[in-house]
């Protein structure tokens, strides 16, 4: 019981710190524009366009009450208020992405087995819907197959055949890419396949293309990571991905939660196997 009465005495703490973080606009701007750099007034009022009095009045109490210090004429946020409001920013980001996306979501698998990154995907922010249309009902599919042939370094995990798996092949053996990607064990046989299949004599540009088979661990996401997007298709409630949308973000926390995604599936197997030293070999290059 006591323990009881403890959390919820650390709660209501917690609850009272949030609200009167949140609560005034003016406060939250003036926070927002902290969390960035430390700033002095005129620094505030240049980026919010505040009024000095109601800058100077809130510095004033946030000091107080020991959310910010102020050192010369530079006022900075303390640790404890960064964490408090980067846990504000989740959580508005989150609703957002609910509220807008509360369709797609319910309509998908958005967990997998134990795996955590994928209980965080209402963290994704900055992003856009690319649905299938009339005028092309391969938008969304293109979407995954263009960022998988980025140059650069690309991560992704892929549960749908591509059609054109040989031209992507030699699309990618022909430009500096950084290829790596986990998929079922029949699509690896399948990319083995069309590996030997592809015939050249020039040298191959490709840094690396490695494939890793999972055989026993069920993938629901499609992802792709490259060093400048990230592309999320999920599996529908029924059990098929669905080929019709796929979320896209550039957002830099976005494609870091990617890497966190792509990292928990490699580790659940060791080794990958060399594309590219298959289709050397064959090629005698």
């Amino acid at each position: 019981m006591c323990v009881m009465m403890e959390d919820k005495l650390y709660f209501n703490e917690i609850k009272d710190e949030l609200k009167f973080l949140t609560n005034s606009k003016v406060r939250f701007q003036i926070l927002t524009c902290l969390y960035d750099a430390p700033a002095t007034v005129s620094e505030i009022h240049e980026i919010t366009d505040l009024k000095y009095s109601s800058i100077t009045s809130n510095l004033k109490k946030l000091v107080e009450l020991d959310y910010v210090t102020k050192e010369d004429n530079e006022y900075q946020l303390k640790t404890h208020t960064r964490l408090q409001l980067l846990n504000i920013i989740y959580l508005n980001n989150n609703l957002e992405f609910i509220h807008e996306y509360d369709e797609f979501l319910n309509n998908h698998i958005v967990v997998n087995d134990d795996l955590q990154a994928i209980g965080t995907l209402p963290y994704i922010k900055n992003i856009e819907l690319i649905q299938a249309n009339n005028i092309n009902p391969y938008l969304a599919t293109e979407t995954i197959e263009e960022t998988m042939m980025r140059k650069g370094r690309v991560k992704s995990i892929c549960i749908y055949l591509h059609p054109n798996c040989s031209g992507m092949i030699q699309f990618m053996m022909n430009q500096e890419s950084d290829f790596e990607v986990i998929v079922p064990l029949e699509f690896a046989q399948y990319i083995i396949k069309h590996a030997y299949e592809y015939l050249t004599d020039i040298p191959l540009k490709n840094i690396r293309f490695n494939i890793k088979p999972l055989r026993e661990t069920p993938l629901r996401i499609a992802l792709v990571v490259s060093e400048h997007e990230i592309v999320v298709g999920l599996v529908r409630k029924e059990g098929n991905f669905n080929k019709n949308c796929v979320l896209r973000s550039e957002d830099s926390s976005a494609r870091a939660w990617g890497i966190q995604v792509f990292r928990e599936f490699e580790v659940l197997k060791e080794g990958y196997i060399d594309i590219k030293e298959l289709v050397r070999k064959h090629n005698d290059l």
